[in-house]
């Protein structure tokens, strides 16, 4: 089949702009005629959200403390800005690809090296090409999140094209995880690496392993991408969870040490590092990676405000040191401005950056901050409608602790109580809290599940949720499912974003899961 390159658009991502002739040369020798130039992960970001290309020439390296190709190819599929059908090709020697090739979603569809060669570009881009022709059906079902679907087609591909196992393998390996079936993609995966080595297909186990709860299995199996010195994000990301979920913390944040010294410009891996140092009370390290979350994370889908809140509360602690308070208090105060800068257009981020500021301020000893900054939190909280107050409720009255406001919130949150039982998820939260009372455990977990499944980024159901699994989980003989749904629970939580009440109860929360965990018989 001749490959029609013709009317194909193109993006090429290279710093070295010198470079730059030799590939576009060939590209208008297969045809092409739209050519864009990008010089970083950012630039090229922008460009992607305006156009979709058809191909993505991307350098591998884009200089010193710059953002890398594979991270574009990460941010890009974060952020769903390239389809399936399109082609990402890395631009790297061949002597690191195949240290580049380890993640199950954010792979590159190949690689080309420098310097360029007309017949090899042609003869990697025609055979990719033609394999995404027979796989399009799969890859727009995937594109659409039709995942029932886009299986089916996957299983009836295979067996019209044998040749092409491997790479559906790959694909159904995704898509089951995307449906949850995690002991289905254990198969596949187990299946696969027992006939050859398969760093892509290793992670995705991992992955599901973790997901089933096989922890030790988990760490075994991603430790091996990791002590072949695959650079795949996910590999640590998945890792460090799970020895978290083992109880092991300092081993989870010594092994994410070394994911941001492979891998410093990654704002997900320095975020995730960051929350376990600061669990730890760690807060040099802390305060280290989430400043660099924030540095690389800035207009990417990485953005997030736990970052800045989590490094607000960490020099909160620095504070109490004589000598460095006022410097600290200025970079605290620019800090929670520049959160609401970088997400204009997200009112609550406001509203929990005064809340943080109270917070920060409290436990930096500056009172008179710390109330002025309760205050600001009080003012804008009034401004809401009553049904979103109530979602706010446990954060407000959790910060005007010890506030003169306290006594007028608490009549606040007496006014708000008729409101609350008319919104579903508030009549389950209560419910599940009077069960939790009446020690009727079994109910109040099923209430408080279907609280957080309605409110999922609400705290306080979700610790609450934990609490009582961890309860219940130490009455049953059968416990894993309900350890497990405690354990998925807290990973989702930003630490950094807690309040710090909040913080030592997730702690203490985490921990006791830990626990019970290692009293477990692993299974599997």
């Amino acid at each position: 089949m001749e490959i029609n390159y013709s009317g194909k658009s193109v993006l090429i991502v290279d710093n070295k702009l010198s470079e730059l002739g030799a590939l576009r040369q060939i590209l208008e020798q297969l045809g092409v005629k739209r050519v864009q130039v990008a010089s970083s992960v950012n630039m090229a970001l922008s460009l992607m959200r305006v156009e979709v290309y058809d191909l993505c020439f991307v350098n591998y390296d884009l200089g010193r403390d710059e953002k890398n190709g594979l991270q574009l190819l990460l941010e890009a599929n974060s952020e769903k800005l390239l389809s399936r059908r399109n082609l990402f090709v890395l631009v790297v020697d061949t002597e690191r690809s195949h240290l580049l090739f380890g993640s199950l979603e954010n792979s590159p569809d190949t690689y080309i090296s420098k310097p360029y060669d007309l017949v090899s570009v042609r003869a990697r881009l025609d055979k990719v090409m033609r394999v995404k022709h027979v796989t399009e059906s799969v890859d727009s079902l995937m594109d659409e999140e039709r995942w029932a679907e886009a299986l089916d087609q996957c299983d009836r591909l295979s067996s019209m094209f044998p040749g092409l196992h491997l790479y559906l393998s790959r694909l159904k390996g995704t898509i089951l995880l995307q449906l949850a079936q995690y002991a289905e993609a254990v198969d596949l995966f187990e299946s696969l690496i027992e006939r050859r080595d398969l760093p892509w297909a290793e992670v995705g186990l991992g992955s599901a392993f973790y997901y089933l709860g096989r922890y030790d299995d988990s760490l075994k199996m991603l430790n091996r991408v990791v002590d072949n010195e695959h650079l795949c994000v996910e590999a640590f990301s998945w890792l460090g969870r799970a020895y978290w979920a083992k109880g092991a913390l300092q081993q989870a944040i010594t092994l994410m040490r070394k994911a941001v010294m492979l891998q410093p410009t990654s704002p997900q891996l320095q975020r995730e590092l960051a929350d376990l140092a600061a669990q730890a009370e760690d807060w040099n390290i802390a305060i280290d990676s989430y400043r660099a979350a924030i540095r690389y994370g800035r207009n990417s889908v990485f953005q997030e405000p736990s970052s800045y809140f989590g490094l607000a509360r960490a020099l909160a602690h620095k504070m109490k040191k004589a000598g460095e308070t006022e410097e600290l208090e200025g970079e605290v105060i620019r800090l929670l401005e520049d959160v609401v800068l970088d997400h204009q257009g997200f009112e609550e981020v406001g509203l929990s950056a005064k809340l943080c500021g109270s917070d920060v301020f409290r436990i930096g000893k500056v009172e008179d901050l710390s109330e002025q900054r309760m205050r600001d939190a009080w003012a804008m909280f009034q401004q809401l409608e009553s049904e979103v107050q109530c979602a706010w409720l446990d954060a407000i009255v959790d910060a005007s602790n010890g506030s003169p406001l306290a006594n007028e919130i608490s009549e606040k949150k007496k006014a708000l109580a008729n409101v609350m039982v008319t919104l579903s998820w508030g009549k389950a939260n209560l419910k599940a809290m009077i069960s939790f009372r009446k020690g009727e455990l079994n109910s109040a977990f099923k209430l408080f599940r279907e609280a957080h499944r309605q409110l999922p980024n609400h705290v306080g159901i979700a610790l609450n949720l934990v609490q009582t699994g961890i309860e219940l989980a130490r009455r049953l003989t059968d416990n894993s499912e309900v350890l497990l749904c405690c354990d998925m629970v807290l990973a989702d939580i930003r630490f950094g974003e807690l309040s710090a009440r909040q913080q030592t109860r997730f702690r203490s929360l985490a921990q006791r899961c830990a626990e019970i965990e290692r009293h477990l018989p692993e299974v599997g």
